[in-house]
């Protein structure tokens, strides 16, 4: 759309006179005025398309595939406190922590 605007103003020029009253075409075109990409409006429209989608997302997910329940927060917290404690012991390196407890995940989800 800005293209054409810079078209009009084009042919527009063309066929004014410079104002110095020779009535010949003037190749100086008018700056364009700057408009910011995101205004209100727009960033209003796209935040509630994707919010949209990834609810729409959700319910086809939640809808087609078997999936599990979320845990509440406050066992997700414990969960991860516990994580952490098991890592600060040194038991086992980081690396090999995390390998051993997603091969234990892993295992749970397939024997369920």
């Amino acid at each position: 759309m800005k293209w054409l605007g810079v078209g009009r103003q084009i042919i527009a020029k063309r066929f004014q006179s410079c104002g110095c009253g020779c009535h010949q075409p003037c190749d100086e075109l008018p700056p364009c005025p700057s408009k910011p990409l995101w205004t209100a409006g727009r960033a209003m429209f796209f935040s509630l398309l994707t919010f949209g989608a990834g609810v729409y997302t959700g319910v086809y997910v939640s809808q087609n595939y078997e999936v599990p329940p979320v845990d509440d927060p406050s066992k997700l917290a414990e969960k991860l406190n516990k994580k952490f404690r098991e890592l600060i012991e040194g038991k086992k390196s980081p690396v090999e922590q995390i390998a051993h407890d997603i091969k234990k995940e892993a295992k749970k989800i397939l024997d369920d």
